[in-house]
């Protein structure tokens, strides 16, 4: 019954993350819009996961749209991490390798199905990394509130250690990728 087409969902989904991400690089001078882009950010992951929805729903499902919806989620992963980047003032030598990471880890997602026609939402996955797109945040606020981010393990930063437990993750899926492209590959 929406009556938007699942590839206005798509975009409409896109730019609330978008508008998130920004709201996340705002952060850095105003800690607050930590915790403002999470709704944001939510009511977009809700509106990602209804396209596929509507689009089964009305009959609408296209390859067109399939590839729209991935190219703008890998753009909105892209966009949200560098927005809370950028808010949690990130050092560049946790910023790189992480985005690099992500987009390594949302690659290997979409290639497997371009390579293999299969599609596996098992272990670590893009739902995940949003699910961890509206804690790191949180926990980030908090740690900047108290003022606790001079605080240092290993001679890393509390929201540098986020970044590296992010990093963790995504690492794991790439892995989990690996080895699902491989079972796919002996079959």
């Amino acid at each position: 019954r929406s009556p938007l087409s699942p590839n206005a969902l798509t975009l409409l989904a896109f730019l609330l993350n978008l508008a998130a991400a920004a709201l996340f690089a705002a952060a850095r001078f105003r800690p607050i819009l930590f915790m403002v882009a999470i709704p944001v950010i939510t009511i977009g992951g809700l509106l990602d996961a209804f396209d596929g929805i509507v689009a089964r729903e009305q009959n609408k499902a296209s390859r067109f749209g399939d590839f729209l919806d991935h190219l703008l989620d890998r753009a909105s992963d892209l966009a949200l991490l560098a927005g809370w980047l950028i808010g949690a003032r990130m050092r560049l030598e946790f910023a790189i390798p992480l985005l690099i990471l992500v987009a390594l880890n949302g690659y290997a997602g979409t290639q497997i199905e371009a390579t293999f026609g299969s599609r596996s939402y098992q272990g670590v996955g893009r739902g995940e990394f949003v699910l961890a797109l509206v804690a790191i945040p949180t926990l980030t606020y908090v740690i900047v509130a108290a003022g606790a981010d001079s605080f240092r393990i290993a001679m890393i930063s509390l929201t540098e250690a986020l970044a590296v437990l992010l990093a963790l993750g995504a690492l794991a899926g790439i892995a989990q990728r690996l080895r699902l492209a491989r079972s796919l590959d002996r079959d």
